[in-house]
């Protein structure tokens, strides 16, 4: 993998390779913590610039969400939560309420993250009043109470027919270089 490629987009590794956290031979990065897979959908994105259409299940794009925030590459990023926002686009539902995948979302992202809101903008428009109290003691507090916050207008019971339209534009959960 060309260095200058990876240092363009990505600045913690450009840090690793030629910034203050250089390493000893930055030819050779050893990144054990990070998912080889993921690491190899975001070679493939280098050269690339989008990524493979894949069927991917939520656990697994909000991990490749999580790596491309993890190295500090925002286009990746961006590229992910659109492939994200396409999902969504055909099924609300694809976003996950198993409460341990939020909860390693909750536990691998800042209380700001685009995923974070962007799972709770979904869940707020696809659960009722109801599905949220069934699930609170499962999701991480910060999920309930964002949720909680979000679905506070609603009439108990309300469903989402009856609510203003989910707006799928992408854009607004995306990161700027600058983040």
């Amino acid at each position: 993998m060309h260095k200058e490629l990876v240092a363009f987009h990505s600045t913690k590794l450009a840090r690793l390779m030629d910034g203050p956290l250089k390493v000893e031979n930055p030819h050779i990065l050893e990144l054990p913590h990070l998912d080889p897979k993921h690491f190899q959908t975001f070679e493939a994105w280098l050269y690339r610039q989008r990524l493979e259409d894949e069927d991917r299940p939520f656990a697994s794009s909000a991990l490749l969400y999580m790596f491309a925030e993890h190295i500090g590459s925002w286009g990746f990023l961006n590229d992910v939560l659109e492939v994200m926002g396409q999902a969504v686009r055909e099924d609300p539902r694809w976003v996950s309420t198993d409460p341990t995948v939020l909860s390693v979302v909750w536990d691998g992202t800042n209380s700001n993250s685009p995923l974070r809101t962007l799972i709770v903008d979904v869940l707020a428009y696809e659960m009722t009043t109801e599905d949220c109290g069934q699930y609170a003691r499962k999701f991480p507090v910060d999920l309930t109470v964002r949720l909680l916050e979000a679905m506070k207008d609603r009439v108990p019971g309300r469903i989402k027919n009856e609510i203003a339209p989910f707006d799928f534009s992408m854009e607004k959960y995306y990161v700027k270089e600058a983040e």
